[in-house]
């Protein structure tokens, strides 16, 4: 987090957390959720299909898999996608999600903005 906040805020990227999980996330437990890796971060769900087809537009993937008490988990990428402001893919940053790797990553992203 120091390393973002050390970005002047006009060239800090938004961060944007997308739940999986429409049936269980409220908008207020995603905004939770969101803030927990940064208080900046915006949140947000959408129902089916639309959430299917952001996803599969970005190269992400989920499932619900059932479990045997009859609820259920999310399996689900961990991957993070950058978004340029066209709302083009500009990149994509894999595990392992290292936080001193992605901050300078995202602070490069940040110089090199026009």
């Amino acid at each position: 987090q120091k390393a973002w906040d050390a970005l002047p805020a006009e060239r800090r990227p938004r961060l944007l957390f997308v739940s999986v999980d429409p049936d269980r996330d409220t908008p207020e437990k995603t905004g939770e959720y969101a803030a927990y890796f940064h208080p900046d971060t915006l949140a947000a769900t959408s129902p089916e299909p639309a959430l299917q087809e952001f996803a599969t537009a970005l190269g992400m993937v989920y499932m619900k898999v059932p479990l045997e008490d009859g609820d259920y988990t999310m399996d689900h990428s961990s991957a993070l996608v950058l978004v340029d402001p066209q709302g083009r893919q500009a990149g994509l940053i894999r595990p392992p999600l290292v936080p001193a790797d992605i901050a300078a990553d995202l602070a490069l992203l940040a110089t090199e903005a026009p």
